[in-house]
């Protein structure tokens, strides 16, 4: 079992400060809950994409979703938790990856990525391979831990 706190502190002083948590039991309010008092942010990333991507002619969503997304986070406050990521791995958004959305923007600010997937070893694994919204994702530059191994 993983300490939060220290999982944190880990992830402050990695290059990307992000700590990915793989969560598929909708679990995102213990980490929520025990981090609003600290000036953490929480963003539903499913109901804000599909916020921003009404009214863009569906031909152009998948043009235009990579710099809404980078636009957003640039407004983030200093520390954010990022939660209900699967729409990014629609294939009507070209199939982006909350990892890949994230990662490079988390340099100057902590996030907190909750996502749901599969561990294996430095790679999380979304859906099964050969359907539509499969997905790898390298996560051996990141922090990342399964929501179970988390201590309250």
């Amino acid at each position: 079992m993983m300490n939060l706190q220290t999982l944190l502190e880990q992830s402050r002083t990695n290059h990307y400060k992000t700590l990915v948590i793989v969560d598929n039991n909708k679990q995102q309010d213990r980490i929520i809950n025990a981090l609003k008092e600290l000036d953490w942010a929480a963003f539903d990333v499913t109901d804000k994409v599909l916020e921003m991507i009404e009214g863009i002619p569906e031909g152009k969503v998948k043009l235009r979703i990579g710099d809404l997304l980078k636009k957003w986070f640039t407004n983030f406050p200093d520390k954010v938790i990022l939660y209900n990521t699967t729409i990014l791995y629609s294939p009507n958004l070209g199939r982006l990856n909350p990892v890949g959305a994230f990662k490079y923007k988390s340099r100057t600010k902590e996030t907190i990525l909750i996502m749901e997937g599969r561990v294996s070893g430095d790679r999380i694994q979304y859906s099964d391979y050969g359907k539509e919204d499969y997905s790898e994702m390298d996560v051996s530059e990141l922090i990342h831990v399964k929501m179970e191994d988390i201590d309250d």
